[in-house]
């Protein structure tokens, strides 16, 4: 019995090696849209919320999709600076169609993240003691000048997500290399969204468990007394909202095959011309969005500037955007697979989960909240950039920041 209390006090009392700089986790969820602290669905979020600092939401870059927003969280940058401007898109260096890997995230090699910002600032080799993980965050398993950071876990969606915050913790809690910076990364409610809708009951279900998670991240930060060291932001990186195949529409139809390479996802479609053919399929696409109604086409020169989105070799010629509640050619393709692979039958009210459109519309806005012993308590502040955000990251990390887009 006395062995037994002797144990509980010792658990009680023992103090886990940690960094001796200020520690940071960004847990991000991709696709959870601001809103979504209204649907009463999160109570343990909310109440995470009131405890430190919050905005209505943040002002994420364009597109709205998942690689180029959380490269902007990650280098404070716009995407015509990081070049990573879709989730997909042609190179015309490499002369084809980009999707995840080594040469999308490396458009310029003076473009480093802010685990790389970190280990340069303060080198591990040095030994300042500053250690990164990231957890599946997008573009993270890649070498940046030639550098790799202590902890990596890349993508794998079946990975259990109490097991990816335990192994967060392992790598803070590490009696050698103690982690101060980790970024985690939860894949949904995107993933299902896209195949069911943002306002399905699969969904929603997915937001619950993402709410029950967010609870399991504190209580282990609890139990392991770090509550008082550990500075966590949650946030996401864009928002997602429902179309059905009534409005699903058929772009290419206007211009002939032959002439052109296309790729991208709804509700933005990047069209590569061959050259001499420009004009014609720039002609042609504005002469379809005369008859449909329901989306607009744009030369590069057109493509507005607070898009922040022309200037890059990696931009497209033409841009063809859907209007809200519209898709393109691609989910004409993908919404057959999505009900054949989740066995469910395709009707005209099938609802399937698009983001992509301008930042202004306000269901692709993403969400902020921050706690810890570096954060404000109980206060609310303005929306603001997702380039701010690494300004945020380098003042609670205590590095000096990188010239980036975002402001103070």
């Amino acid at each position: 019995m006395l062995f037994k209390i002797f144990v509980q006090f010792f658990l009680a009392s023992y103090v886990y090696c940690i960094s001796s700089h200020p520690i940071l986790i960004i847990v991000s969820y991709d696709a959870f849209r601001y809103n979504t602290f209204e649907t009463g669905l999160i109570p343990n979020m909310e109440r995470i919320k009131t405890i430190g600092t919050y905005a209505d939401h943040l002002i994420n870059v364009f597109p709205t999709k998942t690689f180029p927003n959380h490269h902007s969280i990650a280098t404070g940058l716009y995407p015509e600076v990081h070049g990573v401007i879709g989730n997909t898109f042609y190179d015309p260096i490499y002369k084809k169609v980009l999707k995840m890997g080594y040469e999308m995230y490396h458009y310029s090699n003076d473009i480093i993240p802010i685990w790389i910002t970190m280990l340069k600032r303060w080198n591990e080799d040095e030994g300042k003691g500053r250690y990164s993980g990231t957890m599946m965050w997008p573009g993270a398993i890649f070498p940046y000048q030639g550098k790799n950071i202590t902890y990596v876990k890349e993508f794998q969606p079946n990975y259990a997500w109490n097991e990816r915050v335990d192994t967060v913790i392992s790598w803070i809690t590490n009696p050698k290399k103690p982690a101060n910076l980790v970024m985690l990364y939860f894949e949904e409610p995107d993933t299902h969204g896209h195949a069911f809708g943002p306002n399905s009951d699969t969904v929603k279900e997915l937001i619950e468990q993402l709410d029950n998670i967010t609870l399991y991240l504190k209580e282990k930060l609890q139990e392991h007394k770090l509550t008082d060291k550990v500075n966590v932001i949650h946030l996401s990186d864009h928002g997602m909202i429902s179309v059905t195949p009534p409005n699903f529409i058929n772009i290419t139809q206007y211009i002939k095959n032959g002439t052109y390479e296309w790729t991208g996802a709804s509700p933005c479609i990047q069209i590569i011309p061959h050259e001499g053919y420009t004009e014609e399929i720039y002609n042609a696409l504005k002469e379809g969005s005369k008859q449909n109604g329901h989306f607009s086409v744009y030369k590069k020169e057109e493509y507005l500037k607070r898009w922040h989105y022309k200037d890059n070799p990696r931009s497209p010629p033409i841009l063809v955007m859907a209007d809200v509640g519209y898709a393109l050619d691609d989910l004409i393709i993908t919404a057959p697979k999505y009900a054949a692979y989740y066995n469910f039958t395709l009707t005209n009210t099938s609802e399937f989960g698009v983001h992509g459109y301008d930042y202004t519309v306000p269901d692709m806005h993403p969400f902020f909240m921050a706690r810890g012993p570096k954060i404000k308590t109980k206060h609310e502040v303005a929306p603001f950039n997702t380039v701010d955000l690494f300004n945020l990251f380098t003042e609670i990390l205590e590095l000096p920041p990188l010239a980036n887009n975002g402001t103070w």
